[in-house]
């Protein structure tokens, strides 16, 4: 009788302690929603994966890295532009 009521509150405690959590995504100060934190393997796939430089017209190889970071693409015309990478 006793392990019985020990698994009933053990699992009343599990269930309510797992109620605590939300998936409602944290608004920044700017007022925008932050996305969630990215896991390990998301984390790992960034820095594996080739990126371009997007610029305003076009997009050039950039390499390896995580996406959102500044880059410079020259173009046909030889101007050095400024960009963001792109997956």
């Amino acid at each position: 009788m006793k392990n019985e009521l020990r698994i009933v509150i053990l699992s009343a405690a599990v269930f309510a302690l797992s109620a605590c959590g939300t998936s409602e995504p944290v608004a920044s100060p700017r007022g925008r929603p932050e996305p969630p934190p990215r896991g390990f393997f998301d984390r790992l796939a960034d820095n594996l994966t080739e990126r371009e430089c997007n610029v305003i017209r076009f997009s050039c190889p950039y390499g390896f890295g995580p996406a959102e970071e500044p880059c410079e693409c020259v173009d046909p015309r030889g101007t050095v532009l400024r960009g963001r990478t792109i997956k």
